[in-house]
């Protein structure tokens, strides 16, 4: 099958690392199952990984991304949940187990033919979004949907700040927040940016914000409790920085994740 991937680690020129060309077949283990892509995206980790940052050379080669959405083995369309972890682990929230990998670390990505993952990590790809949309939902839209209903304490109704109007996961913030019935403020360097994040779509947030639901359902074992706690609407005010993806402070800051065109 054809393949990208990470072949040298290059930490000044990333992408002459990049190898283009025929792998193997994956092969899944018992538990596992196989996915035909049919989209994936592009996250700011895979220029971390050509560059070295959170892998070694001895784990070379390795197929690079993270996220996708495609069709499985029976011909339900799904998305890829990204993290691979033990369900079991710290009360069932695999995104405490502390030997958690994105795919891409430990095992291939999804930028090849096809990716194989645990079942479990396979969410039903909803109805609304084409399969480009889709796949860019695991790692940015989980990461802010973490954020906002996991992490902020905040109710709709809340002030929500969001750093970097352009990048993925503040894209997602500004989506899921306005579906969620938040005051949502964004900054950009560019005007043109901030203009488009002024006039994102309302249902398409709702969609996601849906198919965000499904997808940490399967990772934090229920999502029910967020409708619950919409329910509840006291005002309140906070900020919510989305730059991620610096391997240190001292290093420029950018977004986790490029956003779908």
């Amino acid at each position: 099958m054809f393949a990208v991937t990470a072949a040298r680690i290059d930490a000044d020129d990333p992408l002459a690392g990049l190898d283009l060309g025929e792998r193997p077949d994956p092969s899944p283990p018992e538990g596992w199952a196989t996915v035909t892509v049919k989209a994936a995206s592009l996250n700011h980790h895979d220029v971390w990984t050509l560059r070295g940052v959170g892998i070694s050379a001895d784990r070379l080669p390795v197929i690079l991304g993270c996220d996708a959405a495609g069709v499985d083995e029976d011909g339900n369309e799904v998305v890829v949940h990204a993290v691979v972890g033990d369900p079991s682990m710290a009360g069932g929230d695999e995104t405490l187990d502390p030997t958690r990998s994105l795919l891409s670390e430990r095992y291939d990505g999804t930028f090849a033919e096809r990716v194989t993952v645990p079942r479990r990590n396979l969410v039903p790809k909803p109805a609304a979004l084409s399969f480009e949309e889709a796949a860019c939902l695991p790692t940015a839209y989980l990461t802010a949907f973490r954020m906002l209903f996991g992490r902020s304490g905040l109710e709709p109704g809340s002030t929500v700040l969001v750093q970097g109007a352009g990048g993925g996961v503040a894209t997602a913030l500004i989506l899921l927040g306005r579906a969620a019935g938040y005051r949502v403020w964004a900054t950009s360097r560019g005007g043109g940016r901030s203009r488009a994040a002024g006039v994102t779509s309302k249902r398409s947030g709702s969609v996601l914000a849906m198919a965000a639901t499904a997808a940490w359902s399967r990772s934090r074992g229920s999502g029910s409790w967020l409708s619950a706690r919409w329910a509840a609407a006291p005002a309140s005010a906070a900020a919510s920085g989305a730059c991620q993806g610096r391997p240190s402070p001292d290093e420029p800051c950018h977004s986790s994740s490029a956003t779908c065109s």
